[in-house]
């Protein structure tokens, strides 16, 4: 149990970083991702090989709680109390529309970036989400630095070629 509590504070504003960008800096979504994250690592704990860091690990156990997240609420269907029972006023319902297309945005770049070869996909997420630095991820994943670069540099460009001809964004 101490161990746990040591990994638990020496990763817990990383992997809530990690999770506030992913979630598009929805706060309370992120603590709660966070908290699943942890209980997931600590249920697996003893599962853990060292094959990798641990902060790897668990930004891994992060990445699989915000995606199985997207998959529940997407498979939920929108509630009457969602709705608006009032008109808003213009101002009002132009910010809420771009607030949705921006977070329609994320998703579907989610779902694109997901589809990505393995390893260019892990690279763009530390890259975009983590901030890590290409030396940093090339250690994390095994390869080189000028390996990471030409995969993040590669999956920004697929990023944007899919996003243009699946929902028709110009990025």
């Amino acid at each position: 149990m101490e161990q746990f509590e040591t990994i638990f504070q020496c990763h817990y504003t990383d992997i809530y970083r990690f999770l506030l960008r992913l979630c598009h800096y929805q706060e309370s979504l992120a603590e709660e991702l966070t908290q699943e994250t942890f209980y997931q690592a600590y249920l697996s704990l003893p599962q853990f090989e060292g094959r990798c860091a641990i902060k790897t690990w668990l930004i891994q156990i992060a990445k699989n709680c915000f995606y199985a997240m997207l998959r529940k609420q997407k498979a939920m269907p929108l509630s009457l109390e969602e709705l608006p029972t009032e008109p808003s006023e213009d101002a009002a319902h132009s910010a809420l529309e771009e607030n949705f297309a921006q977070r329609e945005l994320l998703q579907n770049a989610l779902l694109v970036i997901d589809s990505l070869p393995e390893q260019m996909k892990e690279v763009m997420l530390y890259r975009m989400y983590s901030e890590l630095t290409y030396v940093e991820i090339g250690a994390l994943l095994s390869i080189s630095t000028s390996s990471a670069k030409v995969l993040f540099h590669r999956g920004k460009l697929l990023l944007r070629i899919r996003l243009r001809e699946v929902y028709g964004y110009e990025i």
